[in-house]
């Protein structure tokens, strides 16, 4: 079944048990009002006949009229008995129909009693004569009443099954409505492959949406999927080619020591060669290594704040005491400079930033900073280095990549790289503002918690 099938019906079953309570109350109170109404019109035929039999002799001629106009508006299965102080019955013969002792003397004791039979309601009255006092009790059957009761119970039925079903119909709609925006991203992600993963869902400005939740969520396993792919390209398409050309290196040097004898000198220069090409090789191994782990997060998130992984970067690679400035302009809410992460993956992004700024700014001056606006905590490290081409920024970040200005630098062109990675994956960005031979400024942002 689907979701809107299942959500309509089950509004709609809400929907029929509150108005079955309803529609119950209101035919209960509708039934106590017709047997109040009743017992109140069988209370004035009961006055009526004692007036009639017993106060002819107390009244005007007016008022007597009155109450022999009154008389022939009698009820349905009406039936009066009168009795006097000795409970024998007066002015009415008793046939069928009669009345215990008991009741009479409830009568004479409540002054007025009411209580039914079946479908005949009861009144009995006590009436207080000159002549004498005398119990008068009447019966009837609200023939109109039921009829009018049993008319709105179909009513209230056919009403009830024709707002079902325009309920269900309603809640249809409503659901097909409520479930537009995830059939949408249904659709957007029908359509995602393993050569689009760089696609992502629409994300509205309400943050606690549930589908805007549902989106973000989405967005995130495709930024991990997108990185975890690309590590496999990077290892597939890079790894071997950057492998392999210390490893030839090496190979080429031993070789050709090995093909004749060679002076003291030369077998250490060439052994100088080697070790200098494997350090390059363990370099990159590691770097591959470490390009490979920001994409397997294999730890729990901690708590990170970034005021404290920020001195513990800078005081890693703060080689010369006093070359790198840092600046903190915090507010007083920790939580805005706080987020939720692997402290080791981002130590090694933060660490490759400030190492390329130290590597390319020679013995100048580096500055860190780290602020917080509304939406943001930006953590920026600015150096006056070498500077990278407007037309070379785009590509700054792809792995092994280098500037052709950066050839007099020792590097495997994965740092920014890999710091790219890693700030994705805690959900920050990555920015570049760089001029040539003036320096360059790299943000890094993470969205207030």
């Amino acid at each position: 079944m689907k979701v809107k099938d299942r959500l309509s019906l089950q509004f709609t079953l809400m929907f029929a048990v509150l108005l079955c309570v309803v529609l119950a109350g209101i035919y209960y109170l509708v039934g106590q009002n017709r047997q109040e109404s009743f017992y109140t019109k069988l209370d004035d035929r009961a006055l009526i006949m004692g007036e009639l039999y017993l106060a002819q002799d107390n009244m005007s001629q007016e008022s007597f009229k009155k109450v022999i106009e009154k008389y022939p508006q009698v009820l349905s299965h009406e039936i009066v008995r009168i009795y006097d102080a000795n409970f024998k019955p007066a002015f009415i013969k008793e046939d069928s129909v009669s009345w215990s002792k008991d009741i009479i003397q409830q009568v004479i004791e409540k002054r007025k009693i009411h209580f039914s039979r079946g479908e005949q309601q009861i009144s009995g009255l006590y009436y207080e004569d000159n002549s004498g006092n005398f119990v008068v009790i009447a019966s009837a059957i609200d023939d109109a009443g039921y009829q009018n009761m049993k008319r709105m119970a179909w009513i209230m039925f056919f009403s009830f099954l024709a707002s079902l079903i325009i309920t269900f119909l309603l809640g249809r709609i409503f659901a097909t409505i409520a479930l537009q925006p995830i059939s949408r991203i249904i659709n957007n992600v029908k359509i995602i492959r393993a050569t689009s993963l760089n696609q992502r869902l629409a994300v509205s400005r309400y943050r606690n949406d549930e589908i805007n939740q549902l989106s973000t969520t989405i967005n995130n396993l495709l930024e991990h999927l997108e990185q975890s792919f690309e590590a496999q390209r990077s290892f597939i398409t890079y790894a071997s080619h950057e492998l392999r050309t210390p490893l030839t290196s090496i190979l080429g040097n031993a070789e050709i020591t090995l093909k004749n004898e060679r002076e003291k000198e030369e077998y250490k220069t060439v052994l100088q060669s080697i070790v200098k090409e494997s350090e390059k090789l363990n370099q990159l191994i590691n770097s591959l290594l470490e390009l490979a782990q920001a994409n397997i997060d294999t730890n729990e998130p901690e708590v990170i704040s970034l005021d404290e992984i920020l001195w513990e970067v800078v005081d890693e690679w703060d080689g010369k005491p006093g070359q790198v400035k840092v600046e903190y302009n915090l507010p007083s809410e920790k939580a805005r400079y706080t987020i939720q992460g692997n402290r080791r993956l981002l130590f090694i992004a933060i660490s490759n930033v400030l190492k390329n700024a130290i590597k390319f700014s020679g013995d100048k001056e580096v500055y860190c900073s780290l602020n917080c606006n509304n939406n943001e905590a930006i953590i920026a490290i600015k150096d006056s280095g070498i500077g990278i081409d407007k037309s070379e920024t785009e590509n700054i970040f792809k792995p092994f990549y280098r500037a052709p200005n950066a050839a007099g630098h020792e590097g495997s062109g994965i740092g920014l790289s890999l710091a790219d990675k890693i700030i994705r994956l805690h959900n920050g960005t990555i920015h570049i503002n760089s001029v040539l031979n003036e320096g360059t400024t790299i943000s890094i942002c993470f969205p207030n918690q």
